[in-house]
């Protein structure tokens, strides 16, 4: 038996399921395709407007699967080194802001420990 989900997914298409040996619907949300429209809703692949009658599910109208896109190629190894140097590069930009920062807090520290002390001094410490 075959089972269609009601409400389609926001892409337009139905879910479908199917057990052997089941005789009534199993899942909320779904209705059971009656065996004369199984092939069209696998056919397809969920991508139909559903006409349902009194809780049947009496016919359906099939809709345009939509094309799934190729996935990108797999970049070659000249890109992979290219992607690899420009993080190196980015890597150290970053590190020698980091010591520059690093320094410039150093510098600031070392004027805040001066003024500390004087005023230390200047209540007879």
């Amino acid at each position: 038996m075959t089972i269609i989900e009601i409400n389609a997914r926001a892409d337009g298409g139905h879910a479908l399921q199917s057990q052997s040996g089941r005789r009534e619907c199993w899942l909320d949300g779904y209705i059971a395709v009656p065996a004369h429209l199984e092939a069209a809703v696998w056919a397809c692949c969920g991508y139909c407007d559903l006409d349902i009658q009194d809780g049947t599910l009496v016919g359906i109208t099939a809709k345009e699967v939509p094309v799934v896109p190729e996935p990108d190629p797999e970049p070659t190894a000249d890109e992979r080194v290219s992607a690899l140097e420009e993080a190196l590069a980015q890597t150290d930009e970053t590190a020698i802001t980091l010591y520059e920062a690093q320094a410039e807090q150093e510098t600031i520290n070392a004027s805040q420990d001066e003024a500390l002390l004087e005023i230390y001094e200047m209540l007879g410490g």
